[in-house]
């Protein structure tokens, strides 16, 4: 009995450190890093991303499946973000397809994922002032499948009264070093595209 007492005790004592981690709301994360806080999306300012998105001019096609995930565990402190998977086609050719990482149970980590991120953004630059005055969005990093790096502003829209988003792509920050060969070109042109939502 005495045995069975100690163990819940031990439990309970865990159970009661981590209810001590701070909450930090991610609307209010300045950047730095407390370890072992959990940065919630307090707002679920992250759902309206959530689903199957896409955009088809008929000559591109562009698809878009976003995931929220909670209280991922990144080493030091833990965070809720948005995953994402992409396929892209031009001219009906297929030119990359990440999709099926969505399910795959062998994907070891989640930041493995083509698509991540959680930051929010209302800074009055945006790269949607020709197009709206609202400044919120998501900004998130993607890895096309040929290396290349880019980040994603997301906002939710509106098309002819159909649930979209509106992303914008523009390639990252890479520094080269002498010698070193060019980086990879996007798969992915850069630009706007509305997303309509499946």
């Amino acid at each position: 009995m005495k045995r069975i007492i100690y163990i819940f005790s031990l439990t309970l004592i865990v159970f009661a450190c981590k209810a001590q981690n701070p909450i930090i709301n991610i609307e209010d994360d300045d950047g730095s890093e407390i370890t072992n806080a959990y940065y919630k999306d307090t707002n679920n300012l992250l759902d309206p991303f959530v689903g199957t998105w896409v955009f088809d001019n008929g000559t591109q096609y562009l698809k878009i499946v976003f995931e929220k995930k909670t209280m991922v565990d990144t080493g030091d402190y833990y965070e809720d973000l948005l995953i994402g998977e992409f396929q892209y086609k031009e001219n009906g050719i297929e030119l990359t397809n990440t999709l099926a990482k969505l399910t795959d149970p062998f994907l070891p980590y989640v930041y493995h994922h083509s698509i991540d991120g959680n930051y929010i953004n209302t800074y009055q630059h945006t790269p949607f002032n020709d197009y709206t005055s609202d400044v919120f969005r998501i900004e998130l990093n993607m890895s096309e499948t040929n290396g290349c790096f880019s980040n994603l502003d997301v906002r939710t829209a509106s098309v002819n009264g159909q649930q979209a988003i509106q992303i914008f792509k523009r390639g990252g920050i890479i520094t080269i070093e002498r010698g070193d060969p060019p980086p990879p070109e996007a798969i992915i042109p850069g630009g706007f595209y509305f997303l309509i939502k499946q």
